[in-house]
């Protein structure tokens, strides 16, 4: 194309031929052609222009669509502490399915997302006894399905303790409990076989 172009430029500037008219006639001939090689010039500049523009609002958009699927970044962060509930520190349950419902002493920060909660099995053996304890831990007043189930089953092993820790949702905005739902309880072997639950921990985000 610019190669025509060149032709066409350096046929104006060629010498004229003896007749004026036919002169004039073939450089107005020419001037058109030259109009129209410009005028294509200018319309593939102005296409390839609308077509950048339409891939840089394509590429602005994708972006805009992507920064909405990211995730923002959220920083978790864990808390040791040693909640102690006087009614769960030494569980002797045998064929019973209680419920506790206990306070905890101190409110925990606003930004408290989930509880740690100590399940601790202490077991004696002595022959072939049970320690078995089966319960549901949630929050007070948390809806059903949002806590986490413990289930523990020790029989006829070497004395030994059992150590489980459970994470369970926690809101700030609804009743400062802990609620324990005992589902199934089996024990013998005297009192040398307990089980204790305590808030050992929770996560602030």
């Amino acid at each position: 194309m610019f190669f025509l172009f060149l032709l066409l430029i350096q046929g104006a500037r060629s010498s004229c031929q003896p007749d004026c008219e036919d002169e004039q006639l073939d450089t107005q001939v020419r001037l058109n052609q030259l109009e129209a090689l410009v005028r294509y010039l200018h319309d593939q500049v102005s296409n390839l222009t609308t077509s950048g523009m339409e891939r840089g609002s394509q590429l602005a958009t994708l972006q805009s669509t992507v920064g909405c699927l990211r995730r923002p970044s959220t920083r978790w962060e864990l808390k040791r502490t040693t909640i102690v509930f006087p009614k769960l520190e030494k569980l002797q349950l045998h064929q019973a399915t209680p419920t506790y419902s206990e306070l905890l002493p101190t409110e925990l920060p606003g930004d408290t997302r989930a509880v740690i909660v100590q399940v601790l099995c202490n077991f004696w053996n002595t022959a072939n006894t049970h320690a078995y304890l089966n319960a549901y831990l949630q929050q007070e007043g948390s809806e059903e399905g949002e806590g986490a189930l413990t289930e523990n089953t020790h029989y006829d092993v070497y004395a030994n303790t059992f150590y489980n820790e459970v994470m369970i949702p926690w809101d700030t905005a609804l009743p400062n409990k802990l609620r324990v739902t005992v589902k199934s309880s089996y024990k013998t072997g005297g009192d040398k076989n307990w089980y204790r639950i305590r808030i050992v921990g929770y996560i602030l985000a």
